[in-house]
């Protein structure tokens, strides 16, 4: 028509158009589709995307660990079965049985190659060439488990603030499999696996493995974070809504959260500009208070009494302050010591005050 105005026939036209293209454009909504014992893409592509977050955060304490800078990136979501996971791993691999406990529980198991182990045990034991021994001796298989605990524990904090709820870990059991049939995967027909590149510093450029079971994948990628919406599993069109009157918008208060707490996850990539500051870290074992007599008495065979009973934590001290504590290990012919337990950021402001 002339005037500008449309025909019935051109109405009728895209009233049909909206009515095939209404579905895929609707509104989420917080409805989540129930479970069918497998992830579906949309979930395997939110799993990994929560998983890069967990990582990103943890490289940079695994790179001080390990003196060199540590990427984990690109984790890849397979749903596949029990024999077709074996199938990938048909020679040797250490692998480390670490399961997530509390409000998130399941089976969990990370494998690294040998070659990769080895040159992750010759870093964390203090040869900055990473040259892989001949063979993980027990003390190799010792610091690969405080690697992957380090790991593992601190992915673990990221998805209690996802759950809502503390999540801990079992204490982490390493072994060597030597073929596919002495992998130790978790129970149950078909498993999740999730591969990542894994990058150190000049030394490493290859990939990793987590296997953990579907029902901790499910409950992981379905939990909705606190204070957020969480991962839409689909999408349902919703009828356009008309605006609400003035007089019915509801009105809250702004939360802030308090003063202290508010310690951010991820540092950013300025604190690689502090990696190379040296500090001084201190065990200390306990104290006790002297009158300068009796510390002028002291003698060869003299026996001073702590203030702690044996078998207590021990305190780890940065510059004089109390950041975690920690269990006294032997690892060949030297003293170390097992972190056990981190002091929280606001009593480690409180101690600073």
């Amino acid at each position: 028509m002339g005037d500008g105005s449309l025909s019935q026939d051109e109405i009728d036209a895209l009233l049909k158009g909206t009515d095939e293209i209404a579905a895929p454009t609707g509104v989420p909504t917080m409805e989540v589709a129930p479970s069918t014992g497998a992830l579906s893409p949309l979930e395997r592509d939110a799993l990994a995307d929560i998983i890069n977050q967990s990582m990103n955060a943890v490289a940079p304490s695994l790179g001080a660990y390990l003196g060199k800078n540590v990427r984990i990136t690109n984790a890849y979501v397979e749903v596949k079965s029990v024999n077709a996971v074996r199938a990938d791993f048909n020679r040797q691999y250490v692998q480390v049985a670490m399961d997530f406990t509390g409000a998130l529980r399941g089976k969990n198991t990370i494998l690294l190659g040998m070659n990769e182990a080895g040159i992750i045990a010759s870093l964390m034991m203090g040869d900055d060439s990473g040259t892989p021994p001949p063979e993980l001796s027990e003390a190799h298989q010792s610091t690969l488990q405080e690697f992957i605990s380090q790991m593992l524990s601190s992915c673990a904090t990221q998805f209690a603030d996802r759950k809502g709820g503390m999540v801990g870990t079992t204490p982490p059991v390493i072994s060597i499999s030597a073929n596919s049939s002495e992998l130790q995967l978790p129970p149950g027909n078909e498993v999740v696996k999730i591969t990542y590149n894994l990058n150190v510093e000049n030394l490493i450029n290859s990939k990793f493995y987590q296997i953990m079971d579907i029902g901790l994948a499910t409950e992981l990628v379905r939990t909705a974070p606190v204070g957020g919406m969480g991962m839409q599993a689909h999408f349902t069109p919703q009828p356009q809504m008309a605006a609400p009157q003035m007089g019915a918008v509801g009105v809250s208060p702004v939360k802030f959260p308090p003063l202290g707490e508010g310690i951010p996850t991820s540092l950013g990539p300025n604190i690689n500009l502090l990696l190379d500051v040296r500090l001084t870290l201190t065990v200390e074992l306990g104290r006790t208070t002297m009158l300068v007599k009796d510390i002028l008495g002291l003698g060869e065979g003299s026996i001073i009494e702590l203030d702690k009973l044996a078998g207590e934590p021990v305190d780890l001290l940065v510059n004089g302050k109390l950041i975690a504590r920690g269990e006294v290990v032997v690892i060949d012919e030297n003293f170390g010591v097992r972190v056990t337990d981190i002091v929280s950021p606001a009593e480690r402001v409180e101690r600073v005050q």
